[in-house]
């Protein structure tokens, strides 16, 4: 782990101890690596790090404070199904149903993945488990390389889908779109997440990013109506 990210898994500790209060000012950098043996540059990083994840925000001419609690629940960024439940404090899992290579795109899904009609892609088909408690259904198409192969045996060992892609083929999510609604769940939704037809379900369509902006995933998915939803938006400068 680069020490700036160790420094700034330090402070966050601090700061969700309750050690520094919200809007609390942080100390300067000149404290801060004073107090934890660390050069200026290091902490000029973990300050910067911490202020993109919303930990900690900046006034202008005023310093950086510590962000209100109910605002450092929310990110800004990807998270993989693993990172979230880990953030919300559960264990996450999942139950792979389908893994499988589509021999031609749907023109569907090939306009939203920007590839053409008949393209290969790979399909994913996971229930999510919170706990071991099924919350959602994820249904994910991804552009891979040629002849790229995943296995449900892969997916359980990395315990992450995202994980698995990063580190098998470089998988970089670093953007997305979703769209949001509201259904009723259909009988074979309801039966794998274990409730009533009919029931509400929180429907999210999301098309990811690659670092070089080209869409690489296609995702729907469907969560239970308990599974809350975090976001968090920002009044843009000068307007």
């Amino acid at each position: 782990m680069p020490h700036y990210k160790w420094l700034a898994n330090i402070i966050g500790t601090t700061i969700s101890q309750g050690l520094l209060a919200d809007n609390q000012v942080l100390p300067s950098e000149r404290e801060l690596a004073e107090r934890y043996e660390a050069s200026r540059d290091t902490v000029r990083k973990a300050v910067r790090y911490m202020e993109e994840r919303g930990i900690i925000y900046s006034g202008h001419g005023r310093g950086t404070f510590v962000a209100p609690a109910i605002v450092r629940g929310t990110t800004r960024f990807i998270d993989s199904f693993s990172q979230d439940a880990n953030n919300r404090g559960s264990v996450a899992g999942q139950r792979v149903l389908i893994v499988e290579p589509i021999a031609a795109a749907s023109m569907a899904i090939a306009g939203l993945l920007n590839v053409r009609p008949g393209d290969p892609l790979i399909r994913v088909y996971l229930i999510r488990l919170m706990d071991n408690v099924p919350v959602g259904l994820h249904d994910a198409y991804f552009v891979l390389p040629p002849r790229a192969k995943v296995t449900p045996s892969q997916i359980e060992r990395a315990g992450s889908l995202y994980k698995l892609l990063t580190e098998k083929f470089g998988f970089t999510p670093v953007e997305a779109v979703e769209n949001l609604s509201a259904d009723a769940a259909e009988q074979k939704d309801a039966h794998l997440l274990g409730i009533k037809k009919g029931d509400p379900l929180l429907i999210c369509e999301r098309i990811t990013l690659s670092d070089r902006r080209e869409p690489i995933e296609y995702c729907l998915m469907k969560y239970l109506s308990s599974y809350r939803y975090k976001t968090r938006i920002a009044k843009r400068c000068g307007d």
